[in-house]
């Protein structure tokens, strides 16, 4: 850990052993199902290197960061992810949809749950540009999607590589393990977005400090991806070291609950 102070919507936090653990990489080809899926309960998330070949996820971003240069050259460009944006188009595109429904990603997801699982088309698209005080916040995906840990799951997916100081994903450190530590501190915790209920906390430090938990983090190359629980906390820091474009990647278990916003494409703005 070479940078002695970071933030996340700038705030800072120290990064240091106390606040920072780093995540734990499983070997898909060498870990059987029953042991998979005993990380992934352990854990709350199950990180694999080099699950994609790079050389196609680096495509997909370089084309949208050309698309998304065009239209900022040819003017203001409106809220992310909303119509006129290139976000939106993009998520919508012919290639997107080839690379985010290739059969590698049910595959694992149905190796993680051990059921028939189904992908759900709503696939937001993040971009975090470098130099900007903006972050995910902490929270759970949880409280935006119907499903228990199980019924649902997530394939966070960098387009490129992406470190740690560019927004990379962070999980709080066994937070899945407690169903009740999101309303247990979410009454007293500090929030820079009043009008939206559904984060916990853009404060990272008081949040580490509140639960005697570190944030697991971890570089990524490109072809890396993590998949993670519902019920985990999670946010990033702001990319003061690069930019981040990453997908979320979602499935569900056939046998489980199903809501028909799922069947739709993603939209910053759709309220959900």
């Amino acid at each position: 850990m070479t940078h002695t102070t970071v933030t996340s919507n700038g705030v800072q936090i120290p990064f240091s052993p106390d606040y920072f653990g780093e995540m734990r990489a499983t070997v898909l080809a060498t870990t059987s199902d029953a042991d998979l899926r005993a990380r992934y309960a352990e854990d709350g998330y199950v990180l694999l290197r080099g699950f994609l070949p790079a050389a196609p996820v680096r495509k997909m971003r370089d084309a949208y960061l050309e698309m998304f240069e065009r239209a900022r050259q040819e003017g203001t460009l409106p809220q992310h992810g909303t119509k006129g944006h290139p976000a939106y188009a993009f998520v919508r595109s012919a290639p997107f949809r080839q690379f985010v429904e290739q059969p590698v990603f049910q595959a694992l997801a149905q190796r993680l749950t051990g059921s028939a699982i189904a992908p759900i088309r709503r696939t937001p698209l993040r971009h975090f540009t470098a130099g900007s005080k903006v972050a995910s916040r902490a929270h759970i995906d949880g409280t935006y999607i119907d499903g228990s840990p199980t019924d649902v799951v997530t394939v966070w997916t960098p387009l490129g590589d992406c470190t740690i100081q560019a927004g990379s994903l962070m999980y709080l450190e066994g937070s899945h393990r407690d169903g009740g530590l999101p309303s247990q501190v979410r009454g007293g915790a500090p929030m820079d977005r009043t009008n939206d209920v559904r984060p916990i906390t853009h404060d990272l430090k008081w949040l580490a400090e509140t639960t005697g938990r570190r944030w697991m983090a971890a570089d990524f190359a490109a072809g890396d991806v993590v998949v993670h629980s519902p019920a985990i906390i999670h946010a990033t820091l702001d990319a003061a070291a690069g930019e981040r474009l990453s997908a979320d990647i979602r499935f569900r278990r056939v046998d489980g609950p199903q809501d028909p916003r799922w069947d739709n494409d993603w939209s910053s703005d759709d309220g959900y």
